[in-house]
């Protein structure tokens, strides 16, 4: 008799553990120099293997693993969340300082902003240094003027459509571009929207006020074949204004028509040695333009300009030495 030996095989299928979620949260402090930015987590094997590496005007911050964020409503800055990335955009050059803290485990960021202003070792000069006064006399130590720039349209408003493309896509792909050649001259910009999204003209003027900027640029397509500059209408006469007048909503504008009339001829003549085109200037009572309390114009751009990749880098660069040409005569 052969004994026979029978084995028996059991297979059983193979489960996935299910990656686990780290709860983070962010907090932040605002100093004159600087914005701190803390992530917290309860697990520092988690923070201990996270990143930090910066893109432009971007701060990236990857994750090892699949976290939730809890952040902020009064967060200063755009955040963004993809995959185990979080990327904080930020609206001015910087450098940055990062710490990692335990007990709790944490990862503080330091923002530290550049190129606004004199330099820090400028202000620290003595008092009675007269190379230091007279480098702070200079117009590269004076406050960097602030522009706002408004792409016109957004979300549901599509504003003109082509085949190819839609006036809400371009101006936010413009603005872009000039707030990011601004910044790298080291002037403070802002933009009223970042996304693809709707703004009232309420919306837009109460975001430009609340940054106190010397300047207001809306940006617009326009069918015509010329660029057109659109200043505030001002009445003649220099008749006084009431109270109401004076401090009303739709006419903080009142107080800043002369110096609308003189960014509007900068942009004008910019354009016009740039890219070797007619620009029209034309006073027009448009109530965004008459809700914000500085120097302020629309522009628009014809679609065939808008549509050339070229025209497009020059108009960028025409706005920029406008804003800098302005800002210089101003000071």
């Amino acid at each position: 008799m052969v004994a026979v030996a029978v084995y028996m095989v059991l297979f059983f299928p193979t489960v996935q553990a299910e990656e686990m979620i780290t709860e983070v949260s962010l907090r932040f402090s605002d100093h004159d120099e600087y914005t701190r930015i803390v992530f917290e987590a309860g697990s520092e094997p988690f923070m201990g293997n996270t990143s930090v590496t910066t893109s432009g005007l971007s701060v990236l911050v990857r994750f090892p693993s699949g976290f939730t964020l809890r952040t902020p409503g009064n967060f200063p800055f755009q955040t963004a969340v993809r995959g185990k990335t979080v990327t904080i955009h930020v609206t001015y050059p910087f450098r940055l300082k990062v710490l990692r803290l335990y007990s709790p485990s944490r990862l503080s960021i330091d923002v530290l902003k550049t190129g606004n202003g004199e330099p820090k070792s400028e202000r620290a000069g003595k008092p009675g240094d007269s190379v230091q006064r007279s480098r702070l006399t200079t117009p590269q130590a004076m406050p960097a003027i602030r522009t706002v720039i408004d792409p016109g349209h957004g979300g549901y408003d599509f504003g003109i459509m082509s085949d190819d493309a839609r006036e809400k896509d371009i101006t936010l792909f413009l603005a872009k571009g000039i707030e990011a050649a601004l910044l790298r001259k080291g002037r403070p910009a802002f933009l009223t929207r970042r996304t693809d999204q709707f703004l009232s003209i309420s919306e837009r003027a109460t975001f430009a006020n609340q940054k106190s900027p010397d300047v207001f640029i809306s940006i617009h397509l326009s069918t015509s074949d010329r660029f057109t500059v659109y200043v505030p209408f001002s009445e003649e006469g220099g008749q006084a204004l009431s109270v109401y007048e004076l401090y009303g909503t739709l006419s903080r504008q009142r107080r800043f028509v002369e110096k609308s009339k003189a960014l509007g001829e900068e942009i004008g003549k910019s354009i016009f040695e740039g890219l070797k085109t007619e620009v029209v200037q034309q006073e027009m009572s448009l109530p965004l333009l008459e809700s914000v309390g500085a120097a302020s114009v629309m522009v628009d751009i014809p679609r065939t300009a808008a549509n050339d990749q070229a025209a497009r880098g020059m108009f960028s660069l025409a706005i920029v030495r406008a804003v800098s040409s302005y800002g210089n005569k101003q000071q």
